[in-house]
């Protein structure tokens, strides 16, 4: 089952956040407070959860607050591990970007480690590479992705 996450889901989004912490590249703790980011992302963005079995095994969050640019952000998805493989991902990706259609944004974009599994989900679904950088601090390779949505 998917959600629309708010503040009163605090607890399994940090939760989340903590559990797949070192699937990032660098991790997620060595860039943020995940306590305040949990925060930040339930206040500011939109984020959808998706549940099993009243387990929090996943989540998007995107930032669709330029209403000026209708350019919007994805700064976090991510699957627990023992749920990955089953499309979730790409569901919740899909989820997103109907919701960003609805509110005729023009764009979605992402940043993504060069090396990483997701990069094919993205490009999969129609994002394209803007550009390639380094994390801040490190030799990691990113991505930056766009995804047209008009």
């Amino acid at each position: 089952m998917v959600n629309l996450l708010n503040e009163g889901d605090f607890t399994p989004f940090f939760k989340l956040l903590n559990e797949v912490d070192a699937d990032f590249s660098p991790t997620l703790s060595s860039r943020v407070n995940l306590e305040q980011y949990a925060l930040k992302l339930l206040k500011v963005a939109t984020v959808f959860g998706v549940y099993k079995q009243n387990q929090l095994v996943g989540a998007i969050a995107v930032y669709m607050n330029d209403l000026e640019s209708k350019i919007a952000f994805c700064p976090f998805i991510a699957i627990l591990p023992n749920s990955r493989g089953q499309g979730l991902s790409q569901r919740l990706l899909e989820l997103a970007i109907a919701e960003l259609k609805s509110k005729q944004f023009n764009s979605l974009s992402l940043t993504v480690r060069a090396d990483s599994p997701a990069s094919y989900l993205y490009k999969k679904v129609g994002f394209k590479v803007i550009n390639e950088f380094n994390y801040e601090n490190s030799c990691i390779k990113g991505l930056k992705m766009e995804l047209e949505l008009l």
